[in-house]
């Protein structure tokens, strides 16, 4: 529980960050390309250490950590910093953590996995929440554009979960997710190479909760928040 309220807190505090360094200037596949390569760079050594003697695993689960890396990592951030820059922060965080909603039916369409009543009412309760959040009732407008981001993040958080439980047998746990940091980075990067993703930097100040941060500092907690996110516990 510990682990995952600090992935939660730190995806959350992701969000705010990466607010503030898109209104300086930066795209999102700018500002999610550092955050990732922090990360990776982050957790490189502990996933050397930790594959001492699995480098084998690695080779023969190397298409789960390619997914992993191109999909929850580097597919579903680009996609809710595409959300965050045109969606408040909180709204596009609360559509993303619809998650587990969309893995409740993949797993019982899938698997055949019949939910308990007690998990249709969550279910429904959460989608009950959302509605509100997003003012359906009383009709405040809401960026198509930036809900449908979110919401294609969504999927791929489902993605992380589904993919993260997958039973990899020899593959340490942390060798995934830094694995997939580095994947992810090099996707990012490639893209914004063959410029299919766009990518600008800015060296302006960011803005976080009416300070003023350093561009280097923000990137840095930003980085940061990427590392605790795809903390190992989800994935054991």
């Amino acid at each position: 529980m510990g682990f995952a309220l600090l992935s939660a807190s730190s995806f959350g505090l992701s969000g705010v960050l990466g607010k503030g360094l898109l209104e300086t200037g930066w795209t999102a596949g700018a500002a999610v390309l550092a955050r990732v390569t922090v990360a990776a760079l982050v957790l490189l050594v502990p996933t050397v250490i930790s594959l001492r003697g699995s480098w084998a695993a690695l080779r023969r689960h190397a298409w789960l950590v390619i997914a992993f890396g191109l999909v929850p990592v580097a597919g579903t951030q680009f996609c809710f910093f595409q959300a965050v820059s045109r969606l408040p922060v909180g709204i596009a965080l609360l559509l993303e953590y619809t998650a587990p909603v969309v893995i409740i039916g993949w797993l019982w369409v899938r698997h055949g996995h019949r939910p308990s009543l007690l998990t249709v009412i969550g279910a429904v309760v959460a989608l009950a929440g959302l509605l509100l959040v997003l003012d359906v009732v009383t009709g405040r407008p809401v960026d198509p554009v930036g809900a449908m981001w979110a919401l294609v993040g969504m999927i791929g958080a489902a993605t992380y979960f589904v993919l993260g439980a997958h039973d990899a047998q020899g593959l340490p746990p942390i060798a995934l997710a830094g694995g997939g940091m580095v994947v992810g980075a090099i996707g990012l990067a490639l893209g914004g190479v063959l410029r299919v993703i766009p990518m600008a930097f800015a060296s302006a100040p960011a803005a976080l909760g009416g300070r003023v941060l350093l561009g280097g500092v923000a990137l840095v907690k930003l980085g940061e928040g990427g590392d605790a996110d795809v903390s190992p516990e989800p994935l054991a």
